[in-house]
C-alpha cells in the first residue's frame, strides 16, 4: 500500500529508520568551484518551483512554516523575480489562488504553472488541484484544468510544447496513489493535452532538464510500503517517443531540484527519511557524452524542496527547508554555483 501523504510528512520530524538506508557520506567530494551566497528571496518558499522567463528567474507559490510551527504551514500565492543583471528580486502578480508544489515551465513568452496543492497542516494541506495558471508578465489567470491529478511532477519544455513526467497522483481531495510513470504533453498553442511513452521508473519528487532536445528525467522517491529514495537516470527523445535508461545518480535522493547549463545536467539538495532524517547538501553534475557523474561542491546550505534554475552561466539553489518534511524554519536563502568560472 502506498504510504499516506500525511504519515510521510510526519516522518520528517519523528525519522523512519525502517524505511530507508542512510546516505553514503563517504563518497568523493570534488573541487572548484564553489557556491556563494546570493541575494536572499524576498519572503522564505519551500515546495517551490522555477523557471525563466524574460532575462529572469521566476518562482511561484510553495508553503512557508515557523520552527516552532508544529507542522502547521501557509500556503503561498506569491511571485518573485530574479534579474541577474542587477542581482535583485522584485515581487510579481500572486498566483489567482494560493499553491505549494506547483511546478512551473515557460514555452513561448508564457509561463505556466501546473496543479499543487492547497490547505496549512498535514491533515488537510496536500488536497490537489487540478488548475492551469499562465502568466504573460503582468498577471496570472487560470485557462483549463489537468487532464490527470498528477502532483509533485517534473514540468519540461521541449520544441513548444510542455511535458509533465512522473509525479504521485491524487484521484481524491487529500489522498495519493504513489509515485506513477505517467506522461503528459501540453501543447499551448492547441490548448490540448496528450499523453506519451511513460517514463520507465514510477517515482514522484524527481528532478530534471532539457539538453540538447531531449528530456532527463532524474532521482525521486516511491512510497510504497515505505518512503525509498531512487537514483534512476532517463532520457526521453520527443522525436522518438523512446526513453533511455542511463547511469544512476551515485547517491539516491527524493526532493532534490536540477537545472541544465552548457549540455550539463546539475542535481543538487534532497532529503532522506532513515536515522531521524535530514537534507542533502550533495551536488552532482552529470555528463551526456560520457554518461558519468561528477560530485561538486556542497551547497553550503543543505535542504530540500528547493528550487533549480540555470541562467547566464550561473545555477540557482532558491529557497527549501533545512530539515526533512516540514517542521523546520522554510529557508529565503539563495546560493550560487558558477561552473565555468
Amino acid at each position: 500500500m502506498p504510504l499516506s501523504r500525511r504519515r510521510f510528512l510526519a516522518l520528517g520530524a519523528a525519522g523512519a529508520g525502517t524505511l530507508a538506508f542512510r546516505p553514503d557520506r563517504a563518497l568523493p567530494a570534488g573541487g572548484d568551484p564553489e557556491w556563494r551566497e546570493g541575494p536572499a528571496l524576498p519572503g522564505a518558499t519551500q515546495e517551490v518551483y522555477s523557471t525563466t522567463w524574460n532575462g529572469q528567474v521566476v518562482v511561484a507559490g510553495g508553503l512557508r512554516s515557523r520552527r516552532d510551527s508544529n507542522r502547521r504551514f501557509t500556503t503561498l500565492g506569491q511571485t518573485s523575480l530574479f534579474d541577474p543583471s542587477t542581482e535583485t528580486w522584485t515581487r510579481g502578480p500572486t498566483l489567482p489562488d494560493p499553491r505549494h508544489h506547483i511546478v512551473l515551465a515557460r514555452a513561448g513568452g508564457t509561463v505556466y504553472g501546473f496543479g499543487g496543492f492547497v490547505g496549512e497542516t498535514l491533515r488537510n494541506g496536500f488536497r490537489f488541484r487540478e488548475d492551469v495558471f499562465a502568466f504573460d508578465g503582468d498577471q496570472w489567470a487560470r485557462i483549463g484544468t489537468m487532464p490527470t491529478p498528477l502532483g509533485e511532477t517534473v514540468a519540461l519544455s521541449a520544441n513548444g510544447r510542455i511535458h509533465l513526467v512522473t509525479g504521485s497522483l491524487h484521484p481524491d481531495d487529500g489522498d495519493s496513489r504513489g509515485a506513477s510513470r505517467t506522461h503528459l504533453v501540453y501543447e499551448p498553442e492547441a490548448e490540448a493535452w496528450s499523453e506519451a511513452r511513460p517514463v520507465p521508473t514510477a517515482r514522484s519528487s524527481a528532478t530534471g532538464a532539457v539538453i540538447d532536445g531531449r528530456l532527463y528525467v532524474a532521482a525521486g522517491r516511491r512510497t510504497d510500503g515505505g518512503v525509498t529514495n531512487l537514483g534512476a537516470l532517463e532520457r526521453y527523445d520527443p522525436a522518438r517517443d523512446t526513453w533511455t535508461e542511463l547511469r544512476p545518480l551515485p547517491q539516491p535522493s527524493g526532493g532534490l531540484a536540477g537545472a541544465a547549463l552548457n549540455g550539463m545536467l546539475y542535481v543538487f539538495g534532497g532529503e532522506y527519511f532513515s536515522e531521524d532524517g535530514g537534507v542533502y547538501e550533495h551536488t552532482w553534475a552529470y555528463d551526456p557524452g560520457a554518461d558519468a557523474w561528477t560530485r561538486m561542491a556542497p551547497m553550503p546550505t543543505p535542504r530540500h524542496g528547493l528550487a533549480g534554475a540555470a541562467l547566464g552561466g550561473n545555477i540557482y539553489a532558491i529557497g527549501g527547508n533545512t530539515a526533512a518534511g516540514i517542521g523546520a524554519a522554510t529557508a529565503s536563502v539563495v546560493e550560487i554555483l558558477s561552473p565555468t568560472d
